[in-house]
């Protein structure tokens, strides 16, 4: 039977319909699901893991997971169910002592057939928390892996991916064999393989002790164009152990206490970054940081509860897909399975290949990158101890605006609705994606590369007539065979002289720490900048419509090693291609705003400037979109800000 005939009573049909904006809090127990209707948080319920051991509500034959779903039809809820946690068969428990932990699937087939027969379409799909979490905990020592060893049982990137999204694929099989949606939850940044491996929409998880919140954004952004599927975010409240509560008599559990936990003004930044990035499903996890009890015997709601409920109503009657509007997209290979480190309480403390293999000078130099996008945003050691810095960390201000993340494996039709791609860490240069990029600047794109993407099993591809230069084939003078001979140069330098305008930068010489050019010779080619010695640094070569921009420098990275910088020339040149001349942010007159992050997008006839403030100062912001005067507005300490337009046809 087709999926969609499977689906059908499901509350969307993955492939023909996106879902309906789903927004709401977390929560078991038929009276929590009615206090959350009659407050007013949203349109929507996470019902947790049976025997989740938060809340105040037993999980016992009166309060099942039927119940649950009774309340909500009742009230007229969407709902999703979390299914399991963690990878493979087996339970097994979790701790730094012993990986990641595991809960597998709790429903059988019978009660998910009981659950569609009486919820219909409001029953969204069943959730899998956690799994490249799971992945990357697992795979930190040969202990940990030895427990789901055919997980670990590969030696290359292509093999970690292989395993990975067979792993992905197998749940979403037993969710899908059960007529039930399938909603993976990717939280670190494996996010594509959730998309690839058939997830119906892709869950994020922010805060917690997870990365970036505006990274993971990215590459959901990215995945959503490129695999063209939905998906939604959930904000978890836990920090240091503790989850915020305003009632510890109505919430008396170990776990939760006054004053802990996230406050309530990082959930309002995270709920409209990712409505502004087009996230379908919108919710949180825990019930304690949404109401308390009143003075009248009632019920009120608590900091996150109000965050929850203003945004809302803020969206409710709003409802069409949201379209982000973004400029850059980063390329990375679909096997590159990076994942940034500083996770869990520096639980996981240096950053991951598919959590066992270990990073190499390309996964340097995106993250180095990443960095000139998203300043700080892969925090320091200690940043999780008392008085360590959590800001940038969380949240990372996006100076030059906001970008995507996607995979090699992109369409050319889908990758040209960005202005300009920048290839980054180590690519696979295939037959089929060398054509996709040709497509994508013949169509009138511009593309950044550097001359080691150029490489397929570790041998230079040459492609003259796209690049305008070949690679390695200098001939130089030998002494002993007194000819010219055909030999690869490298050079060493420290200066960067741009000669030429690209973009918006303009002639100027940068002074870098030392780095090695890699051999290369111009043809139809361009010199835009070059060393003080006169060696070509960055090549611009008319192709079709559009341009490639070959840059010459290892890896674009100083030294020779693993652990190197960006060079600023670079750095520079990517802001500038990240910058959208459609939208533009300012500061009060003689200010430049500072610790902002933005998403501009299309909703309606409208297009709107979602803009967080993350500094703990108000600012006086002003945007403007398609040359239009700019509006100032002053944004409060760690708040945010919607700016509305109205498109011109």
């Amino acid at each position: 039977m087709v999926l969609s005939a499977i689906l059908a009573r499901a509350a969307f049909v993955p492939g023909q319909s996106g879902p309906p904006l789903l927004v709401g809090g977390h929560a078991h127990g038929a009276d929590n699901i009615r206090i959350l209707k009659e407050l007013d948080v949203g349109n929507f319920v996470w019902i947790p893991k049976q025997g989740y051991g938060m809340g105040n509500v037993p999980w016992d034959t009166e309060h099942d997971i039927l119940a649950d779903v009774d309340a909500c039809v009742a009230a007229g809820l969407h709902f999703m169910v979390s299914q399991r946690r963690g990878l493979g068969p087996d339970f097994k428990p979790g701790g730094p002592e012993f990986g990641g932990d595991t809960t597998p699937e709790i429903h059988g087939p019978d009660v998910i057939r009981q659950i569609r027969r009486r919820a219909g379409r409001l029953f969204v799909g069943l959730h899998a928390e956690e799994l490249d979490a799971d992945f990357l905990q697992n795979g930190l020592r040969a202990s940990h892996r030895s427990r789901i060893p055919h997980l670990y049982d590969f030696t290359d990137r292509a093999g970690g991916r292989r395993v990975f999204e067979r792993e992905l694929a197998r749940i979403g099989r037993l969710a899908h064999a059960a007529r039930a949606g399938y909603l993976p939850n990717l939280c670190v940044s494996l996010h594509h393989s959730g998309f690839r491996a058939g997830g119906d929409i892709v869950m994020a998880e922010l805060l917690e002790a997870l990365p970036n919140t505006e990274l993971q954004l990215a590459y959901l952004r990215g995945g959503a164009t490129q695999f063209g599927k939905p998906w939604g975010a959930w904000v978890s409240p836990w920090h240091k152990g503790k989850v915020p509560t305003e009632d510890k008599a109505l919430w008396p559990g170990p776990n939760s206490e006054v004053g802990a936990g996230h406050d309530a003004g990082r959930l309002k930044r995270c709920l409209y970054l990712a409505w502004a990035s087009g996230a379908r499903v919108l919710t949180m996890q825990e019930t304690e940081p949404l109401f308390s009890r009143d003075s009248r015997g009632g019920y009120r709601l608590a900091a996150w509860g109000r965050e929850l409920h203003d945004f809302w109503q803020a969206v409710r009657h709003q409802p069409q897909p949201v379209r982000p509007v973004i400029r850059l997209a980063l390329l990375v290979d679909r096997d590159s399975g990076w994942a940034p480190g500083h996770l869990h309480g520096d639980w996981i403390e240096h950053p991951t290949v598919w959590g066992k293999l270990q990073p190499e000078r390309g996964d340097t130099m995106l993250s180095r990158y990443l960095d000139a996008l998203l300043p700080g945003f892969e925090r320091q050691s200690g940043w999780w101890k008392e008085g360590g810095s959590e800001y940038p960390g969380y949240f990372a201000p996006t100076p030059a605006g906001p970008f995507d993340i996607v995979s090699s494996d992109i369409r050319a039709d889908r990758l040209s609705r960005y202005g300009a791609v920048a290839l980054m860490g180590d690519i696979r240069m295939t037959r089929v994606l060398l054509a996709t990029l040709k497509r994508y600047v013949s169509n009138g794109g511009t593309l950044l590369l550097n001359v080691n993407h150029m490489r397929l099993r570790e041998r230079f591809v040459q492609e003259p007539d796209f690049l305008g230069a070949t690679i390695g084939e200098s001939r130089q003078w030998s002494d002993w065979s007194r000819s010219n001979l055909l030999m690869r140069k490298t050079v060493s330098a420290d200066r960067i002289i741009l000669k030429q305008p690209v973009g918006r930068l303009q002639p100027h010489e940068w002074q870098e720490t030392w780095f090695v050019v890699q051999d290369v010779q111009p043809r139809e080619a361009e010199t835009l900048a070059a060393t003080g010695a006169g060696e070509p640094v960055l090549l611009r070569h008319r192709y079709g419509k559009g341009e490639v921009l070959l840059s010459t420098p290892d890896s674009m990275l100083t030294g020779a090693g693993v652990q190197a910088d960006r060079l600023g020339f670079f750095a520079e040149l990517l802001r500038d291609m990240a910058r959208d001349p459609r939208v533009s942010a300012i500061g009060s007159p003689g200010e430049t705003p500072h610790d902002l992050s933005w998403v501009c997008a299309d909703i309606g006839d409208h297009r709107m400037v979602v803009v967080a403030n993350h500094s703990v100062q108000e600012q006086t912001v002003g945007v403007s979109v398609d040359g239009s005067a700019p509006q100032m507005r002053v944004i409060g300490p760690e708040d945010v800000a919607v700016f509305r337009f109205v498109c011109v046809p």
